[in-house]
């Protein structure tokens, strides 16, 4: 759902209980690499939304997050499929930071497409459906909230 919504607030308040969510199956799977990102991410969704909605500037905590994910990864490093991750999230930290939704929803179409890897590696059979329906909502909401209006303007 967070995909569908127009506001940049909106898509991380539902991204942070998401990832919330998620968090504690991982803890549950002992997929701990997942459950550290997602606890961060929780965080860095909050500050953003915060900051977007306030018009303060991200970068500070764009790097700090960044730094922050790249410690996490190798702190709880779980082979390769931990790779995955770090990357998502790092690709998420630049997107979230940014107040466009039609960036968010399109840097996140890649890195759903991570964690649907990560899940796979995880034997989270839920992380691997939710992961299908994000990347469905993603193309949905980029052609209902992204390219339709575009076409729409064009075309008055």
């Amino acid at each position: 759902a967070a995909f569908q919504c127009k506001k940049h607030k909106h898509i991380l308040n539902l991204r942070t209980l998401s990832e919330f969510i998620f968090a504690v199956q991982y803890l549950l799977l002992g997929a701990y690499t997942g459950m550290a990102m997602n606890l961060v991410g929780c965080v860095r969704n909050i500050i953003f939304a915060h900051n977007v909605e306030r018009k303060k500037n991200n970068l500070p905590f764009i790097i700090f997050f960044c730094l922050l994910f790249i410690g996490s990864g190798i702190y709880t490093w779980q082979g390769y499929a931990s790779i995955f991750i770090i990357v998502a999230k790092l690709i998420t930290t630049l997107a979230y930071g940014n107040k466009n939704t039609t960036i968010v929803r399109c840097c996140v179409l890649v890195t759903s497409s991570s964690w649907l890897v990560y899940n796979l590696f995880a034997g989270s059979d839920a992380g691997v459906i939710c992961e299908i329906l994000t990347l469905s909502s993603l193309v949905l909401g980029i052609i209902r909230l992204d390219i339709l209006p575009r076409i729409q303007k064009k075309n008055k």
